[in-house]
Parts: structure tokens; sequence; C-alpha cells
């Protein structure tokens, strides 16, 4: 979920609403009377860890959580961040298949995973909605290994800021400022970066006037189509064209 062009940054909002609280704590699933529950965790507080048993499916109500696997070196490499809107857990084993760290606070809701197959067969568009979602997940995976593989240390840290920018802004926006809720270490794993790198590259970014650094955090982009552009070899055509 996540790289460069509106269609892949969206959301998996389309089966949000099935998660949506009618209290604090529960709500209830259409016809289905299911329950979702709500749960604050920390930074650097884990959802799952690999290989536990697959027993609920998470929406990111606020913060950011990232799935990552451990190489056998110890090295971390991210697969995927989820940010508000977004969907963890969807998995076909019965097993997680990565861990899930929250990068800040952050809340989710949650449903039991046996509960799909319920909502599938009783609330209309629910299993058009988790295909979409699905659908868009795997066109992220390929604009990831695209970037992983062929693009340079700039084009890859370029594609990421365009992506949250994307994320932050709405059409015809071209002023986006955000605030990032990852550390460079964090950026690197998920970039397959070194911190150095990552660093080098921010800099050299802000000193070209492509950003702004307002803090360490805070990111201004005063022209978002210029940024997905550049994410794209060039080409003056944005997300908001």
């Amino acid at each position: 979920m996540q790289l460069v062009s509106q269609a892949l940054v969206e959301p998996a909002s389309a089966v949000s609403s099935w998660f949506q609280s009618d209290t604090v704590h529960t709500s209830t699933l259409g016809k289905s009377i299911s329950s979702s529950v709500e749960r604050h965790i920390i930074a650097h507080e884990h959802l799952y860890f690999e290989g536990e048993l697959h027993s609920r499916i998470y929406l990111v109500i606020s913060g950011v959580v990232g799935t990552y696997k451990l190489l056998a070196d110890g090295r971390r490499q991210i697969c995927s961040f989820a940010y508000p809107g977004d969907i963890l857990g969807v998995e076909c084993t019965e097993r997680h298949l990565n861990n899930a760290e929250a990068f800040s606070d952050t809340v989710v809701r949650s449903i039991a995973s046996n509960e799909i197959d319920k909502l599938i067969m009783n609330e209309p568009g629910f299993g058009r909605a988790l295909l979409r979602m699905t659908a868009i997940e795997l066109a992220n995976t390929r604009e990831q290994l695209l970037a992983l593989g062929r693009k340079t240390a700039a084009e890859k840290l370029i594609t990421f800021l365009s992506d949250i920018a994307c994320r932050n802004t709405s059409k015809g926006q071209s002023l986006v400022q955000f605030e990032l809720p990852l550390k460079r270490c964090d950026i690197a794993d998920y970039l397959g970066l070194t911190v150095e790198t990552v660093s080098r590259n921010f800099t050299r970014l802000k000193a070209s006037g492509v950003i702004t650094l307002l803090s360490s955090n805070t990111i201004l982009i005063k022209d978002v189509n210029l940024l997905y552009a550049m994410a794209h070899g060039g080409e003056h055509t944005g997300p908001h064209d």
C-alpha cells in the first residue's frame, strides 16, 4: 500500500465502514451482529508477530503501523506502512507472515478474522470492497518492487515522499505540509538504503528546493505534482493534473 499514483496510495477505506464504532469501544457490523474492538498501542509496541495465529483484522484509526520481516543476519526489511484508513492482517494463511509494529502512538479497530466469511455472505458490497483493497495492495507491492530494484536512492526517497504527499492533499491542491511520523532508520529499512544515504538525500532535496524541512519531521512541499513528476522520471503529469 504505498507508492506514487493516486490510485495506488488510496487507503483501504472501501472496507472501513464495516469497522465503524457506535460507541468508543465497540460497534455493530450491520446485519452480521459482529462487534469491533478498539485498541490503543504505543510507539514500538507490536500488534502481532510473525508466526502468531491469525485471529483479527485491523483498521488503523490514527498513527502508523509498519509490517516487516527480519532477515537471518538480523537486518530488518520493512514491507509496508499502514496509515489511517488502511487495513492490516488480511492474509490467506492461519499464521501471520510478518511482524506489525506501531511506529507512533496508534489506535486500531479490529474484528475477528473468522467474521470475514460471514461478512462476505451477509453484507452487500463487502466482498467487492475486500477484492478492491487486495488489488490495490498488489499494485502497490509491484510499485515497491520496481522502486527497490530499479530506482536510484534519490528516486526511491522522492517516490516515498510523493506517496505521503498524495495522502495529505486533495485534487487541485499543489502545496502540502505534513508530519512524517517515521525516523530516518525506518525509511531506510523500507527503501533498502542506509540511514546515511537517506539523510544525505533529504539534505539534497532541501538544498535544491524540492522540499522544505520546517523541522526534522515537518515537511513542506510547494508543488506536489513536480514531486510526482520527479518520481516518474520527469514527466510533469501528477495525480492532480
